[in-house]
C-alpha cells in the first residue's frame, strides 16, 4: 500500500490509477492511517533498489510519500534518488519499481 496525504491532479491521477492496477498495489490519499510497518520515501533515505523493494514488499509494508510540505511520519527512510520529486511523480516511480519487483520475468523488464 502507498499512502499520500495530498490528492493527485491531472494528468498524474490517470497514470497513478493505471500503474496501481498494473502493479496490483493500492494507493490511498489520506492523512490518517495506522503507522505500523511504515517505510517513508525521503531523499536522505537508503537507496531503494529493485532487489531491496522485492524483499520489502513481501512483508506488506505501507509506503508513505509526503505531500507538497513533506511528511512528519517516522519510519525506515528509503530514497528513490538524491533529489526531491513532486509527490505524484514519486508515486509513479514507486509503482513502476513495484511492478518490476513483482514481475521479474515479465518481458517489460528487458527494455
Amino acid at each position: 500500500m502507498i499512502i499520500c496525504p495530498s490528492k493527485p491532479k491531472e494528468p498524474y491521477k490517470a497514470v497513478i490509477l493505471e500503474l496501481s492496477n498494473r502493479a496490483r498495489e493500492e494507493v490511498v490519499f489520506t492523512k490518517r492511517f495506522d503507522e505500523k510497518n511504515v517505510l517513508v520515501l525521503s531523499e536522505e533515505g537508503e537507496p531503494l533498489t529493485v532487489d531491496l523493494l522485492r524483499a520489502l514488499i513481501s512483508k506488506n509494508p505501507v509506503f508513505v510519500v509526503g505531500g507538497p510540505d513533506g511528511t512528519e511520519v517516522t519510519g525506515r527512510k528509503l530514497s528513490l534518488g538524491p533529489y526531491t520529486l513532486n509527490h505524484q511523480i514519486a508515486i509513479i516511480v514507486l509503482l513502476e519499481l513495484m511492478f518490476r519487483a513483482k514481475n521479474p520475468n515479465h518481458p517489460y523488464n528487458k527494455h
